[in-house]
């Protein structure tokens, strides 16, 4: 009999490490990559010169592939596209890339990862797969690093000094979902795409505004609760006539002074010389996450 059990115990041990280099060899089937790293370049950036995504997936090692997600990159109505049609083209762009793959190779992780206006459209798609209102399931995105997101959090995974503002463009409604232990957010203080006080509503009614310029049914919520927050939170300010003063042409001019001295202070594209860690530059440290997932 106990011949008998060790023979069935053999035989169920062999059996499984059969199926598990089955499921292994079926996962990864040849020419595909282990990690698919989808990088969406900032606004006037493409494939040919993406910018500091260059640096961020360079030499991230031999199982993984790096592909630049082509579309407008533009951001006023006298180019190719407005802002919010032009990010939408990089997120339907994403999404496609990111299927495509997929379907041919099942078994490889998507990893994201994008600037500015990159940024946006790459954590629009990470917080649909993270909330499953994709077709890819979370389990298959390896990680997400964001930098300077015009829709950051402060419940977003920060990487680097605590920050006091949120991105320009308001939150995302439902966050990153199931994908938020894997997505990670970096944004420079002085940053306002990123990092705009609370209490800048004219930058945040124009960041509003510019993700709303070509809306996309979809995010219809998402728009109706940041509109929403920004007039809650002008009420609680004190009523009717606090509101008419923060929104006042002294108002403005005052935040579009300050947004173009942020504008000449390079803030938005110091990126490779700001350290989120003493002696760790946000791109060194957008790399070595990239590079540490396969």
């Amino acid at each position: 009999m106990r011949r008998m059990i060790a023979s069935v115990v053999a035989m169920i041990t062999a059996a499984g490490i059969s199926v598990g280099v089955g499921s292994a060899a079926a996962a990864v089937p040849p020419g595909c990559p282990e990690i698919y790293v989808l990088a969406v370049p900032g606004t006037w950036a493409n494939g040919r010169s993406p910018g500091i995504l260059r640096a961020v997936t360079s030499g991230l090692g031999p199982e993984t592939r790096v592909q630049f997600v082509g579309y407008d990159a533009t951001a006023f109505p006298w180019e190719k596209a407005i802002y919010g049609k032009s990010k939408a083209q990089a997120v339907a762009n994403t999404t496609g890339l990111a299927a495509t793959m997929l379907r041919r190779c099942p078994g490889t992780r998507i990893a994201l990862t994008g600037y500015s206006q990159g940024a946006d459209a790459a954590g629009d798609v990470a917080s649909e797969i993270g909330t499953g209102r994709a077709a890819i399931r979370p389990g298959q995105v390896a990680g997400v690093v964001l930098i300077s997101d015009p829709r950051r959090s402060r419940q977003d995974n920060l990487i680097g000094p605590p920050l006091a503002g949120e991105g320009s463009g308001g939150p995302r409604l439902d966050g990153m979902g199931w994908v938020k232990p894997r997505a990670f957010t970096i944004c420079e203080p002085l940053d306002l795409y990123c990092n705009v006080p609370r209490d800048y509503f004219i930058t945040r009614v124009v960041g509003y505004l510019a993700e709303t310029s070509d809306p996309t049914p979809s995010q219809i919520g998402q728009y109706q609760a940041e509109a929403g927050a920004i007039v809650a939170e002008l009420l609680t300010l004190g009523g009717p006539g606090k509101i008419v003063e923060e929104l006042s042409n002294a108002r403005a001019r005052e935040q579009i002074t300050i947004f173009n001295a942020f504008l000449k202070s390079g803030a938005h594209g110091n990126y490779a010389a700001f350290q989120v860690r003493p002696g760790v530059t946000a791109v060194q440290w957008a790399h070595d996450f990239l590079a540490r997932l396969a």
